[in-house]
Formats: C-alpha cells, structure tokens, sequence
C-alpha cells in the first residue's frame, strides 16, 4: 500500500513540473520607439564603438611572382677581341665648283650658281647666323639655291618698292614699298627653285593719286631735288591712279631666304641670307 502511494505522488509530480514549463513562454515587448530612453542602449567601450568600414586597414598581401625566370646567359667573354666597327655619320654631298653666290655656314652650305653679290661684313661664316649681299650681275628669279645638310623647310620672303622710271630719272618711292611674309619654298634632295620674283608677280601697295604724288614729294626732298623738279615729278603721274601704272613700275629691292635644318647633334638651326637690289 504504501509503495502505490509513493508512485502516485512521484507521477503527480512529474506532471506537474512538466506543464509548469510549457507555460513559460518569452515576452514580447513591442516594436522600438524612437526616442523613448528606455529602449536606448548605451555603450562606452570604444572597442565596440568603431566605425568598422573606415577604420578596417587589412593588410594585403603582394601576389608573388609565379611566371618562372629563366637564368640569364652570361655575356660572353670579348676580352682581346675587336670591337665590331660603328657606321660612321655619313657626309652631305660638297656643292659643285660653279661661279655663283656662295655661303659657308657652320652647319650648311649655299650656292646659288650664276649670281653675282658682293658680301657685306666678315667673309668668314663659320659662326655667324646671316649674310647680307649686294646683287653686282645677274637674275635672281628663275634660280636655285642649292643646299649640303640636313635641311627641314626653306622659306623666303621679300621687299618690293614702286619706282618712277620718266626722262627726269628713276626715283625709287621707299614710302610705297610692300614687305612679304615668309612662304615656303618648294624643293627637295636640297634643291629649291626660286620664284614668285618677276614683275608680275611682286605685290605692291594699293594708293591713289593723293598718296602717289606725296611719295613722289617724300623720296625728292630726300635726294634734296629743286622745287621745280619736284613740281614736275608730280605733274608727270597726274593721271595716275594706281601704283603700277606708268610710268611707275614695281620692282624687286630685296629678298630673303630663312634655312632651318639639324646639325649633327639633332639640334635645330636656322640660317638667313638677303640679297639687296640696288636702284
């Protein structure tokens, strides 16, 4: 009898603390409500603060070099053997042996065959960078001007004057002169032709009888001609309108040519020659 009581009270027992448990179910306490204090959590480790994105500086790792290196060959042994032989630079052809105008630069020369100019200044080039010449004979349009060097680009340029050609003389009318920009020169193997010079194709100054006939006035009193002289110099174009129309003519008073190249050294150079016409 009391064995069954005792096994009563412990099956009562059990079954008591097993529905005991099954109802202690978690509480919920609701959505977090801004700004109520109770629901803010405070932390003062700066450990656990840290921004993790910004203040995160991972090291990483260089990638090795997996490509396998081959050993270089070593240099093979040239000692008490002869250095093999380096092409030397080779020389610009020499200009040919003509008469003609002719200028020895450092780094170029030039030769225009069949002119006639008289130099002006040192006859020795070898450092200067110009030459200035007075034409003595021939016809500079129509020539060439031959080159030795390395030469990139050759340009010319030149001053045209009107003069007055009547029975009183040639008066040359410096006030009505045109000086061209420079222009490139065709050519090539470092031969370039010589154009654009005749009569016909000078540019010349556009005045009209107003502005003649003051140039005229001008380039007399210069040459200190008479009062008289100069009054009929001017009645001589007084149906001139133009400063091509004669008896005034456009002619050449000098032309200039710029050579640039590379010496040597690669190092750009740029030389000049002028030749005035005299009037």
């Amino acid at each position: 009898m009391i064995k069954r009581l005792t096994h009563i009270a412990l099956l009562t027992g059990t079954v008591a603390l097993f529905f005991s448990c099954k109802d202690m179910t978690p509480k919920n306490h609701g959505p977090i409500v801004l700004g109520d204090s109770s629901t803010i959590v405070t932390e003062n480790d700066p450990q656990k603060l840290r921004d993790m994105v910004t203040d995160l500086h991972p090291v990483i790792p260089e990638p090795k070099d997996t490509v396998e290196t081959k050993p270089q060959a070593s240099a093979p042994d040239t000692a008490g053997k002869a250095k093999p032989a380096v092409a030397a630079t080779p020389q610009p052809a020499a200009l040919p042996n003509v008469p003609g105008l002719k200028a020895e630069f450092k780094d170029v020369s030039v030769l225009i065959p069949g002119l006639n100019a008289k130099l002006a200044g040192r006859a020795d080039l070898h450092k200067a960078n110009g030459a200035v010449y007075t034409l003595v004979s021939g016809d500079v349009e129509g020539g060439t001007i031959k080159l030795t060097g390395n030469i990139t680009k050759v340009s010319q340029r030149y001053q045209s004057v009107v003069v007055l050609k009547n029975n009183m003389g040639t008066l040359p009318l410096e006030s009505l002169s045109v000086t061209t920009d420079w222009e490139t020169v065709k050519g090539g193997n470092n031969q370039y032709r010589i154009t654009d010079l005749d009569s016909k194709s000078l540019e010349y100054p556009h005045a009209g009888g107003s502005a003649i006939r003051s140039a005229i006035s001008k380039a007399a009193k210069r040459r200190h001609y008479s009062r008289r002289k100069i009054e009929d110099l001017e009645e001589s174009v007084h149906r001139v309108r133009a400063a091509n129309q004669k008896p005034l003519y456009v002619e050449l008073r000098s032309v200039m040519w710029k050579i640039d190249g590379k010496d040597a050294n690669g190092k750009m150079f740029s030389k000049q020659i002028r030749i005035d016409i005299p009037m």
